[in-house]
């Protein structure tokens, strides 16, 4: 195959290849499946370069064309994460575990929130919090990974991460209530002590 006309060397590419792996790897918890759609991206970006206009860092570009990759993984995608090894409960709390006989909150809910209420910038750069977070996602049950990925970080809309996920809008809801909970358990027994 020819490179298209003005494309850069395939190497300038390749060499933002390790981020992109990491943001596939984050969403789909599959190692071959995300170096895949990763190859996909560079080479439908390589293809395309003279769509780039160089207004944004090219690895933003990038991220951009493989977070489209990604989405369509999940529309055009027959399969759903197997759920019998893992129920959507499982290794989360219950409403049990988070209230006393009286109703009140068995735990402070304000426990450790000061180092999750920085700002987003100031989190970004507070490496030990993305450990923990993205320690904390992994524990999530597939279904609820996916639900949660796609509407919390890929920030789409509830009726479309709901469906990608295979789930009615009023389960999305409450399932994303249980996957905030979950990973803020996780956050506060972890890493605020």
């Amino acid at each position: 195959m020819n490179p298209p006309s003005g494309a850069p060397p395939i190497d300038s590419l390749m060499e933002h290849a390790p981020a992109l792996y990491g943001f596939a790897y984050a969403r789909l918890r599959d190692h071959h499946l995300a170096q895949d759609l990763v190859q996909d991206a560079l080479v439908a970006a390589w293809k395309s370069w003279s769509t780039y206009q160089g207004g944004s860092p090219l690895l933003t570009w990038l991220t951009g064309i493989l977070r489209h990759k990604i989405l369509d993984h999940h529309r055009t995608s027959s399969r759903r994460p197997n759920l019998s090894s893992a129920p959507d409960g499982e290794n989360l709390a219950t409403h049990d575990d988070l209230f006393n006989e009286h109703g009140d909150w068995a735990i402070d809910p304000n426990h450790g929130m000061q180092a999750l209420m920085q700002s987003p910038a100031k989190a970004a750069q507070n490496a030990d919090l993305r450990k923990w977070i993205a320690l904390c996602m992994e524990k999530l049950p597939p279904r609820l990974h996916l639900l949660f990925t796609a509407r919390e970080v890929d920030d789409l809309p509830v009726p479309e991460a709901a469906k990608l996920a295979g789930v009615t809008e009023g389960s999305a809801a409450v399932m994303l209530t249980r996957a905030r909970q979950a990973l803020r358990l996780c956050l506060q027994e972890n890493l605020i002590r």
